[in-house]
Parts: structure tokens; C-alpha cells; sequence
């Protein structure tokens, strides 16, 4: 079964950015397809700030009248697994995946976004080199692609595009396969 890449009109990106942090998916803004980028700028000092945080990716979830793909970096990736595992099932249900880089769970992140141990609901890529992203990769059960440490400077954009592709086409071509499933499990009487 062959399935084309989702176009991106139909697919809403949403960054989480550490706050004060320069942000490596600013520069996806230069493709029109994924001009409408949203940005959260992820604060987690004080319950407080977490939980602001939280309905902050909360609302722009769940206005999204698209599928939506996460895109977290640094300490925010921990924010972004922090609100898939605790959130109820219909608040992450219009997450179609999730892209995070170079994670890590120092600075911002402390033990305020401590969360269960478990898979994350919905695919996830974690891309870096490090141990802490080759185990927390693990821990979400995130699929693995090493890579740098990224800077905004040197965010090599036309590979997270090329990944936020691929990965979408995955995506689309599980959602197909579980279509036909369901399709042939229920026969067309």
C-alpha cells in the first residue's frame, strides 16, 4: 500500500520552547507549508508555571482543527512527555507524534515534569547522540536517530523537515492500516 505524505495544511506543528531559549524550529517558518508553526514558550519552576504550561499546550491541542505533531527541544521535551503521560486520553488524541530533540531533564526541568515511567501515547522521535536522549528515547518509546546537539544557528532545517515528513507518512500509513482492519473486519455487506 503506497500513502502519500500528509499535506501540511492538514497538519498543525506545535513547538515547545524552553523559556529564554532561542528556538531551532524558528527557522521552519521559511517553508510555507509550515508557516503556521505555533510557539509555547515551556516554563516549569513553580506548580504554578507547570500548570499554566500545561493549559497552554492543552488549548493549542485542542483548537487544532488539524492533526497535530509536537515539536519540543532541550528541557522541554521533558514538558511534552510530562503532559502526554498525565493528560487524559482525549486531550492527546488529535497528537499525531511527536519530534524531540536533543531532550534533557536538567535546568528547566528539575523533578517538576516527573512523570510516570511509560511509553508515550502517541509515536515520538527522540534525535541526538547523548545517553540522556538514547535513554529517555527509550523510556517514551520514542524510535531513536542519532544526531547533534542543535543550536537555533546551526538546526540543520531541511533534515527536521525531511524527518517531520517521513514520519507523518508513517503516521498516515498506520491511520490507512487501521482503517482497512476495521474495514475488513466489518465486511461490506
Amino acid at each position: 500500500m503506497s500513502v502519500a505524505v500528509l499535506e501540511s495544511h492538514r497538519l498543525k506543528l506545535i513547538a515547545l520552547v524552553p523559556e529564554n531559549s532561542v528556538s531551532i524550529f524558528d527557522r521552519f517558518r521559511e517553508f510555507p507549508r509550515f508557516a503556521d508553526l505555533q510557539q509555547i514558550a515551556v516554563r516549569g519552576r513553580t506548580v504554578a508555571e507547570r500548570t499554566a504550561t500545561a493549559a497552554r499546550i492543552d488549548s493549542a491541542v485542542s483548537i487544532s482543527d488539524r492533526a497535530v505533531m509536537l515539536l519540543a527541544q532541550g528541557s522541554a521535551c521533558a514538558a511534552a512527555a510530562w503532559w502526554a503521560r498525565l493528560s487524559p486520553k482525549s486531550y492527546t488524541a488529535n497528537v499525531s507524534g511527536a519530534l524531540l530533540v536533543a531532550p534533557e531533564r536538567a535546568g528547566l526541568t528539575g523533578h517538576g515534569f516527573a512523570s510516570p515511567k511509560m511509553k508515550l501515547p502517541f509515536p515520538s522521535i527522540a534525535v541526538g547522540a547523548d545517553d540522556e536522549t538514547q535513554r529517555l528515547g527509550i523510556e517514551w518509546g520514542s524510535r531513536l536517530i542519532d544526531g547533534p546537539i542543535l543550536t537555533a544557528a546551526s538546526a540543520p532545517t531541511n533534515r527536521f523537515r525531511a524527518i517531520i515528513e517521513r514520519f507523518t507518512a508513517a503516521v498516515v500509513e498506520r491511520d490507512v492500516g487501521a482503517a482497512y482492519r476495521i474495514l475488513n473486519a466489518i465486511g461490506d455487506d
